[in-house]
């Protein structure tokens, strides 16, 4: 299957470079090239190219007028595209600002704050230092986000998409995530401490110094050599059994 050429970085500085172009600029070449493209679609080039000057500026003001609406339409929509990543940042503002204002009201359940992760995630925004402790986020769908050294201790979630996330030095203590989908996930240094982790998918995770003292683990979907590097204290785990030291973990049985 052939690639496309081009990388998402050119594209990007591609972008940015028509964004630097003056608005009133865009809107005068395009007024040019679509008033010159009216003229050649009416099938009549001497319109462009006369022989007799006589009448000509009539001519061609006569096929511009007839076809105002059409260019203007056409100038609104070329602009319009331009202004989309100006909206973008718009949006991405507010999303931030709603994310913002439900973490310092404390409040814990706020669809808002769901959709609007959720929403900033999708266009490739980063969520590092996300800032959501006790946030209700149950089912939340963020899988492979950047979601490095934010704090979600205490937070609900459960059932979460967070396959393939990047947790590295996340703070999750005392969160809720069983269920949750964390195959693939680097949780490299993050704090678990207390954490729910009932029937959750860890396989292939990173767990390097990870931190899961005092952590219930039971049913959890991973293997005995993730462990290796972790930090186990008084936790439970998969099996049921309880790990009080990092030495013990190396001789528990993880089914």
């Amino acid at each position: 299957m052939p690639q496309f050429p081009w990388s998402r970085q050119t594209i990007r500085r591609l972008e940015q470079r028509i964004q630097s172009i003056p608005t009133w600029l865009v809107a005068l070449v395009s007024i040019i090239i679509l008033c010159n493209l009216v003229i050649l679609i009416r099938g009549n080039p001497t319109l462009l190219y006369p022989d007799a000057p006589h009448g000509y500026r009539k001519k061609v003001l006569n096929v511009l007028l007839s076809d105002a609406e059409a260019i203007a339409i056409m100038v609104a929509v070329i602009l319009y595209i331009k202004g989309a990543p100006d909206r973008k940042a718009q949006k991405h503002y507010e999303a931030w600002r709603v994310i913002d204002t439900a973490a310092a009201a404390n409040v814990t359940t706020s669809y808002a704050r769901f959709q609007a992760l959720q929403d900033l995630h999708c266009d490739g925004v980063p969520l590092k230092w996300l800032e959501a402790p006790k946030a209700n986020l149950s089912g939340i769908c963020l899988p492979k986000a950047n979601i490095l050294e934010c704090n979600l201790a205490g937070a609900n979630l459960g059932r979460a998409n967070l396959r393939g996330a990047r947790l590295k030095g996340a703070n999750l203590a005392g969160a809720n995530l069983s269920h949750a989908d964390l195959v693939g996930s680097d949780l490299t240094g993050a704090d678990l401490r207390a954490t729910t982790l009932r029937n959750a998918a860890l396989w292939q995770a990173n767990l390097w110094e990870t931190d899961f003292s005092n952590a219930e683990m039971r049913w959890a979907d991973l293997l005995q050599e993730q462990l290796k590097n972790a930090i186990l204290n008084d936790t439970v785990l998969p099996d049921g059994s309880i790990c009080q030291s990092q030495l013990e973990s190396e001789d528990s049985r993880i089914s």
